[in-house]
């Protein structure tokens, strides 16, 4: 039986590791991206962020200067996770992936691409989060 706490504060990493997986929380609201490297101008990936700016981040990270932009960005969406795997899966039915997660694509099919991004945008809920830079003020 887990000891709960009255505070994180009291609470040790263990404790936390020690909790069943009902306890920890889920968050799948998000954005799809595409994204574009200069190095590999010939492709496009395809992927689902949270926090936009972090992901731009993370990905230059270990690189002299930035290559990457997003050239697609999505509304963000309540289950960004299953949305991105929708995503996936309606192009991997129509063009071959590039790589081992298969996220990665031929540039010349962006167009297709972001058809399926707007199909996904006007079939599944959308999120707008509160103080967010890319939702709308209204």
């Amino acid at each position: 039986m887990n000891k709960m706490t009255s505070s994180l504060s009291e609470m040790s990493l263990g404790d936390y590791r020690s909790f069943p997986i009902s306890y920890k929380v889920e968050v799948k609201h998000g954005y799809i991206y595409v994204l574009k490297d200069s190095v590999y101008p010939e492709y496009v990936k395809l992927g689902m962020s949270r926090n936009l700016q972090q992901r731009y981040k993370d990905y230059n990270a270990h690189k002299p200067y930035n290559t990457a932009e997003f050239i697609a960005i999505s509304d963000p969406f309540e289950d960004a996770i299953r949305v991105e795997k929708k995503i996936l899966e309606a192009l991997i039915k129509r063009i071959q992936p590039i790589g081992a997660k298969k996220e990665w694509f031929e540039a010349k099919h962006e167009g297709l691409i972001r058809e399926v991004i707007e199909e996904a945008e006007a079939h599944f809920h959308s999120y707008i989060p509160a103080g967010d830079i890319y939702a709308n003020d209204e």
